[in-house]
């Protein structure tokens, strides 16, 4: 079903067995033994496939420096899926309190500073400068 502007509608039931389904899905690919993560878009791009990870989130403040990141084990496996593949990882950052929108291929965001945090969920924060800003 579309809805106003084109975008697509869809029942919770719709939306609740999609969500079963996925779940299934990721049980059966563990039993097979298969690695495997979720991207949260893969698209064309100047006729080169590249695939998104986006967050939606507050940025790390200062000290050592402002910016935004992920969990590591997201980075190794976005990195691992584009050295098999050639398609390249990009982290897009929605930024909860500015309304930026910050982005770089993760294989340059790689190559700037970073910072790794410590705890029961570590994240490697790359600092702003890396980021092209929109």
């Amino acid at each position: 079903m579309v809805g106003i502007h084109g975008v697509m509608k869809f029942d919770m039931g719709v939306t609740e067995d999609g969500i079963k389904g996925e779940q299934k899905l990721f049980a059966f690919l563990k039993e097979k033994g298969v690695d495997f993560f979720q991207p949260d878009a893969i698209g064309l791009n100047k006729e080169r496939y590249e695939l998104y990870e986006v967050k939606h989130q507050a940025r790390f403040k200062a000290p050592p420096f402002d910016g935004h990141g992920l969990p590591r084990w997201q980075i190794r496996a976005r990195l691992s899926f584009q050295e098999k593949t050639g398609i390249r990882a990009v982290l897009v950052i929605f930024d909860k309190e500015t309304q930026e929108i910050f982005y770089n291929y993760l294989d340059n965001l790689e190559k700037g500073e970073y910072l790794d945090t410590k705890g029961k969920n570590p994240r490697r924060i790359y600092k702003l400068d890396n980021f092209v800003k929109s």
